[in-house]
């Protein structure tokens, strides 16, 4: 049988609690937490919200560092807007700044979604963006989002200058309250376009057009949006994302800010087919390198326009073309001994440069390509011959002056004496000023020069622009007018350029811009055009080269000059039109001389090809000087003279009035032919015969021309001295021997025993043949004679040094004679 379970008494239940007590105990815990947070939390906020507001006092407001251009480099142009070449900012940025409205809807667009699409939302600092990047960085244990907003990225931008710089929460805590700050002071636009402009997409390229434009050869606002995306990615990581040595990064990012965009209802379905579709892959990078003398000249003279840009007055077309003109002419020169040469060209109306080649390769160490002959100062030799006589006629003297072109001693103060001869060796004798400017003569223009009064000429070159020319006038002496000084190819186009503007001088400019100085007014417009008219005779200008070859035949009329420096170191030709100007020098950089290389025969065809391409873009051509300044007159064509009597030829020229000459000619005479060679003519008014009866000044070259090749002008009169032909001087006073070398004053420098020095006398007043009137003379120095010698009356003698007198005596002389003699010196 089953026993029955026993069951224990229950033990009484325990005392209920005080219900009513409790629950204030608890409610009392409840809240002292809830406060204590809420007191935390306060402190925290009341915290937070002092040392913001205490770093907001505390940091600056960056809107003075958006002055700071170091994000920018500096892009030269063309007139037309043609790249030459874009030199890096001062940290090798290549920024190019561009207003915002320029930019594009499409890479603002794109740059915003990958970089802060709320940014038009806050107000510099993005607390949804900071709590989304924590998040993210929580649940994958590392950094995977930043939270930086554009505006803080700007401030980073502007502290670093975009350098890498120390990063932690200090520091980014202060940018976040100078972004606040940032966002006081600018509107959102102006935020925008600062950071746009300073964003760096790799390789230097700063900025959306540089990017663009280095990437892809189009403005920003040109972009597709495959393109645009392209860019907008870079600026996170530009090393990283370098579209030429990782371009599957930047493509897998392209793709993914692309379905963003999508996302975010900025791109429809097919537009988002078509970007994706769309191959994106940027160019090599092109960095133009174009008319490179002139913008090391731009850098070297601090010439660059401030900003970003700085437009040259050149027309890369011309440019091109004329660096192809000098290399094909360079080709043909070598062996020739020249391997260098310079071109300007100028428009006359402005005195813009519109091509500037300072060698004929830069690149080309070899003829130290590298230095610039356009600015290198070098002798000009002949080429300032022209303002020589400029001035010459401004003070009176006419273009159809009859001027010796004989052996000329000219006196430079105490012991000096200068003696030019011509290139050629040989003199010309009579000669109109404008034919000895047009065929280069050299005893003519010094024989002007000397007349001019003292440092005359060198303050006119100053005035055109020749300031190379930095020495006194005495430094330079005669020999400046025939370019012994120095002075560079951009100085001698200037003064060209002043000739062909009627007298009016500019200086030349080479970036475009209000004129860089006043006009000023060098010659009289009639004088500059009768200088234009000298130099513009294509006639005269044939003399100067060899038979057959004709340079300068352009097919349109240019006034033109050459040059050629001593040892043919220097060859240069200038010339103009009325609307250009084209400068040429040709040589070699280091001096070197030529193979005997002229100004005509060296510079002279490239200056001709030059000149034809420059007046390519000239519609219409002007005459080369106002009608209206010269007059046609009817002259002797020996004298210059009107018309006289026994003048059997007249020639037209062209003279300003105030040089229409009033006197008539009296070379032309009538004369009587003897039939003896040694005194062929006779003057007589009733003779059958027409003689030219040359003055003084050439009596001495008439003596010593060879026998039986007596001087005739072209149409066949002869050439006779007045004093060696009768009745063509006044007879009846006295004879005279003069000394005319050494001239008084002159200073000898003998540095050798069998050094000499050379007596010279000449026979005056005398219509006969010296021979017959002086058989004899003898050369009388300190009182001692040292030599005796018959016609041309020449000697030989060694001299101590010391200071001299010379006498010469006649021997055997059918007349009284008078003497003078010269005082010298031997050093």
């Amino acid at each position: 049988m089953r026993r029955p379970r026993l069951h224990s008494a229950p033990e009484p239940a325990p005392p209920c609690p005080d219900v009513a007590g409790v629950a204030p105990r608890r409610g009392r815990r409840r809240r002292l937490v809830l406060l204590s947070l809420a007191l935390l939390v306060a402190v925290a906020w009341i915290g937070w919200a002092c040392l913001w507001a205490w770093l907001r006092q505390e940091v600056d407001r960056p809107r003075e560092a958006l002055h700071d251009d170091w994000y920018s480099g500096h892009r030269v142009l063309d007139r037309n807007g043609a790249l030459l070449r874009e030199l890096p900012g001062e940290l090798g940025r290549r920024g190019q700044p561009l207003p915002l409205h320029d930019v594009g809807e499409r890479l603002v667009t794109a740059t915003l979604i990958a970089e802060d699409a709320r940014f038009f939302e806050h107000h510099g600092v993005d607390p949804a963006a900071i709590a989304r990047a924590m998040g993210q960085n929580v649940r994958h244990g590392r950094v995977v989002s930043g939270a930086s907003t554009i505006t803080q990225q700007l401030v980073k931008l502007l502290d670093t200058r975009g350098q890498p710089g120390a990063r932690d929460a200090w520091i980014k805590l202060r940018e976040a309250a100078r972004a606040h700050n940032l966002e006081d002071a600018l509107g959102k636009d102006e935020i925008l376009e600062a950071y746009l402009d300073r964003l760096p997409y790799g390789h230097g390229l700063v900025g959306p057009q540089a990017a663009a434009q280095g990437y892809f050869g189009v403005d920003a606002q040109q972009l597709s949006w495959a393109q645009a995306a392209y860019l907008a990615v870079l600026p996170r990581a530009p090393s990283y994302l370098d579209p030429y040595r990782h371009p599957q990064r930047v493509l897998e990012r392209q793709r993914a800010l692309l379905h963003g965009l999508h996302e975010a209802e900025r791109l429809d379905d097919a537009q988002l087919r078509r970007a994706l579709a769309e191959p994106v892959e940027p160019r090599p990078l092109v960095r133009p390198f174009l008319a490179p003398h002139l913008v090391q000249a731009l850098e070297a003279e601090g010439r660059l326009e401030p900003g970003p840009t700085t437009t040259t007055t050149l027309d890369l077309a011309l440019q091109t073309d004329v660096e192809g003109l000098v290399r094909t002419h360079m080709a043909r020169m070598v062996e020739e001994g020249a391997t260098d040469a310079a071109v300007l060209v100028v428009d006359n109306e402005t005195a813009e440069v519109l091509a500037y080649v300072g060698s004929a390769d830069f690149h080309d160490p070899a003829i130290a390509g590298q230095v610039d002959m356009v600015r290198a100062p070098r002798q000009p030799g002949s080429a300032l011959k022209p303002f020589v006589y400029a001035l010459a006629f401004e003070a009176g003297h006419s273009p159809l002056e009859l001027l010796p072109d004989v052996p000329t001693r000219f006196r430079e103060g105490p012991g000096h004496v200068y003696a030019p001869r011509n290139y050629h060796g040989e003199f010309t004798g009579p000669v109109t000023a404008k034919e000895a400017l047009a065929t280069s003569l050299n005893i003519p223009a010094v024989r002007l020069a000397s007349e001019l009064p003292p440092g005359r000429l060198l303050d006119a070159l100053h005035q055109l622009g020749l300031h190379s020319l930095r020495e006194p006038a005495e430094h330079y002496g005669l020999a400046l007018s025939l370019g012994s000084g120095e002075v560079g190819l951009r100085e001698l186009a200037e003064a060209y350029v002043t000739l062909a503007r009627g007298g009016e001088h500019r200086p030349l400019r080479v970036v475009l811009g209000p004129p860089p100085g006043p006009v000023t007014r060098v010659f009289d417009p009639a004088v500059a055009a009768m200088v234009t008219e000298a130099l513009a005779d294509p006639l005269a200008r044939t003399r100067l080269l060899p038979p057959g070859h004709r340079p300068f035949d352009i097919g349109f009329p240019v006034a033109l000059k050459t040059g050629t420096s001593s040892g043919y170191r220097d060859a240069w030709t200038v010339g103009y039109t009325r609307e250009r100007t084209v400068a040429v020098w040709l040589g070699n950089a280091d001096a070197d001389p030529m193979h005997e290389v002229t100004g005509a025969g060296g510079a002279g065809p490239l200056f001709a090809d030059v000149m034809r391409r420059a007046m390519q873009t000239v519609p219409t051509r002007a005459p080369l000087w106002d009608p209206d300044l010269l007059h046609d007159v009817e002259v002797c064509p020996l004298s210059g003279h009107r018309p006289g009597p026994a003048c059997e030829h007249t020639v037209m020229r062209k003279l300003a009035p105030t040089h229409v000459p009033q006197q008539a000619c009296e070379l032309h005479v009538h004369a009587h032919a003897t039939g003896s060679a040694a005194q062929p003519f006779t003057c007589d008014p009733q003779g059958e015969a027409v003689v030219a009866v040359l003055p003084e000044a050439f009596t001495a070259w008439l003596d010593e021309r060879p026998a039986g090749a007596p001087g005739q002008d072209p149409w066949g009169t002869p050439w006779l001295a007045a004093e060696r032909t009768p009745g063509c001087a006044p007879e009846g006073g006295a004879i005279t021997l003069a000394v005319v070398e050494p001239s008084d004053g002159a200073v000898f420098w003998v540095g050798h025993e069998d050094d000499a020095v050379e007596l010279r006398a000449q026979l005056q007043g005398s219509a006969r043949d010296p021979q017959a009137v002086m058989p004899k003379v003898e050369f009388v120095v300190d009182g001692e004679v040292v030599a005796t010698s018959g016609w041309p009356y020449r000697a030989l003698v060694e001299l101590p040094p010391g200071d001299h007198e010379v006498h010469a005596r006649p021997r055997g002389a059918e007349a009284s004679v008078q003497t003078r003699g010269t005082r010298f010196s031997v050093r």
